[in-house]
């Protein structure tokens, strides 16, 4: 029987580390053309999912917070007050306590400023003179105008993702032009336009395309009339 020689017992132990090194390269390979091809398109999407998210944790909190309000305070729509520290728009923060969402004695709910990036740099927008057609009711006055939280300016895709969320459809969202949007409630409710559209009539959360702005806006009923 040929024994082997310790030449040919280095030539074998050489011949397998170099196919565990070409199998090495190989597998190294297919995984960067994998992650190449999906892992930007794969990432855009993680980020507008998580965007999207945010957009619907935040005004639900408001709404949250406005009905523990409502029972404790036993508080009006009308008094609700959404003044916050840095803004004077909604009211000097502080001045009525157990009537402000933002206040520790009140809502109790910490404002949250839009993440970078997730719009055009708009801040949120607090509502009191739009009505959503076919949720509550919908006779074109002030008495029917709903409570509403818009955001102006978001992006596309993340628009298109809440109304998957919402619809099924990741589709393009639907352009409504309306009087108003950017309109301040500071305590009375007014009456400047119905929201409408097939694709969003009866929602209280949706994203459109404001003919009126140019931009992309998503809103949350706050408190429905």
């Amino acid at each position: 029987m040929q024994k082997n020689t310790p030449t040919s017992q280095s030539g074998n132990i050489l011949f397998l580390i170099l196919i565990a090194v070409a199998l090495f390269a190989a597998l190294s390979f297919a995984v960067s053309q994998s992650m190449r091809g999906s892992g930007s398109g794969g990432t855009t999407e993680e980020k507008g999912r998580i965007d999207s998210a945010y957009l619907q944790q935040f005004p639900t909190s408001i709404r949250q917070a406005i009905v523990r309000m409502r029972i404790s305070n036993t508080l009006k729509p009308e008094d609700v007050s959404f003044a916050h520290p840095g803004s004077v728009t909604y009211g000097v923060f502080g001045t009525t306590p157990s009537h402000e969402v933002f206040h520790p004695q009140g809502g109790a709910t910490v404002y949250q400023a839009p993440p970078n990036e997730i719009n055009d740099g708009s801040d949120w927008i607090f509502n009191g003179d739009i009505e959503v057609a076919n949720l509550g009711t919908t006779n074109g006055t002030s008495s029917s105008s709903e409570l509403v939280a818009f955001l102006p300016g978001v992006r596309l895709d993340i628009c298109r993702y809440l109304n998957q969320g919402l619809t099924g459809t990741l589709a393009d969202p639907p352009t409504v032009t309306i009087a108003g949007e950017t309109n301040t409630f500071t305590g009375t409710f007014g009456y400047a336009a119905t929201l409408t559209d097939p694709a969003l009539d009866g929602k209280d959360t949706f994203c459109y395309y404001s003919g009126t702005l140019g931009k992309y806006v998503f809103y949350q009923v706050l408190i429905p009339r």
